[in-house]
């Protein structure tokens, strides 16, 4: 039986992670990691990657909102682990990506 985890990790006072995850014989099988960051009391999506619409992709809000297919192996409990590691490390640098080309600050 499947089961849905649902969270949101404090990255900073103003930016945080939504994780969503549904686990199945202790394996994840779907998975949505959103990074938001609060601009004058708002929050914008800056980076998003999931197992939605049926594939592995990435969202770069301030590049498009069009998917961005990833193409990895299979293993879904190793490719959250990196993806929730890799978000965690680096939404600063995402961060400012967004306010340079959205030009919101």
């Amino acid at each position: 039986m499947a089961k849905w985890k649902k969270f949101t990790l404090e990255l900073s006072a103003v930016d945080v992670m939504d994780v969503k995850l549904r686990i199945e014989k202790n394996n994840v099988v779907e998975f949505s990691l959103n990074y938001r960051t609060m601009i004058d009391g708002r929050y914008y999506e800056v980076y998003r990657v999931d197992t939605a619409h049926g594939y592995l992709h990435e969202q770069k809000c301030w590049v498009s909102p069009e998917p961005i297919p990833l193409h990895l192996h299979n293993d879904l409990n190793y490719i959250f682990d990196f993806y929730f590691d890799h978000i965690k490390e680096n939404f600063e640098r995402y961060k400012k990506h967004y306010f340079t080309k959205t030009k919101l600050r």
